[in-house]
């Protein structure tokens, strides 16, 4: 072969290898990482949800009673908790009184020289309004919301060992609201039956007041500790 034909088969032979290796540049290690970086976000996406049904625990008369609920959920454990709890914290569907927090609390003002509507004839007259802090007794059983609608749900943990950790927010309110030890009772097992008796997950839970976990809530029950549901507060 003349040195010529040589010298033209080798700059073939650096042409094809340099188109290969631009061509895996391009589709082979650029394709892979464009797949890998896919498969990352389609990992990190949204959780597909549904329709779950829960019985969530509201105060009620001296207890507690169900009502039943259903939520859009994952299969997360700890997603189950957060949407429990917040419609929890909502509220029931089907209160018959005002809140704790909303008891008792004043009429409007009439405009100024306004007289007061006389009752319909064979209408009977209007009690007087409940002095504050006696919604819970004026349900005669009806369910109500555990705590004061300004309390919101903060950070929620899962442990391995099956402990919840749930941090109650009320901004510029260092201590929980006041209240007797029925309701205190109330307040903290709607929350920890709600939990413990709707998800798997859950055997135990930790109440936390603006990230910190109390010796008691109101004076009456010990909340140092991981508490597990009682079923004997549970109406029949």
């Amino acid at each position: 072969m003349s040195r010529r034909a040589a010298g033209w088969t080798l700059a073939v032979a650096l042409c094809l290898v340099v188109g290969g290796l631009a061509w895996w540049w391009q589709f082979g290690r650029g394709g892979g990482r464009a797949g890998r970086h896919a498969a990352t976000a389609g990992a990190a996406g949204p959780a597909s949800t549904e329709l779950h049904a829960f019985e969530l625990y509201f105060p009620a008369g001296s207890g507690l009673r169900a009502e039943r609920r259903e939520l859009p959920v994952s299969d997360q454990p700890k997603d189950r908790i957060r949407k429990v709890l917040e419609a929890l914290l909502a509220g029931p569907a089907t209160a018959t009184a005002p809140t704790p927090a909303t008891a008792g609390a004043p009429t409007p003002p009439a405009a100024a020289g306004a007289k007061p509507a006389a009752p319909a004839r064979g209408a009977t007259p209007q009690a007087p309004p409940a002095p504050a802090g006696a919604a819970t007794a004026a349900t005669a059983g009806g369910l109500v919301r555990p705590f004061p609608p300004e309390v919101k749900l903060g950070s929620v943990e899962l442990s391995a060992d099956g402990i919840a950790f749930v941090d109650l927010r009320w901004p510029d309110h260092e201590d929980p609201p006041e209240s007797g030890s029925t309701e205190e009772i109330q307040r903290v097992y709607s929350v920890v039956d709600s939990l413990a008796l709707n998800v798997p997950e859950v055997n135990r839970v930790v109440l936390l007041w603006n990230g910190t976990q109390r010796i008691t809530f109101s004076g009456h029950l010990d909340t140092s500790r991981p508490l597990q549901p009682d079923r004997t507060l549970l109406a029949p």
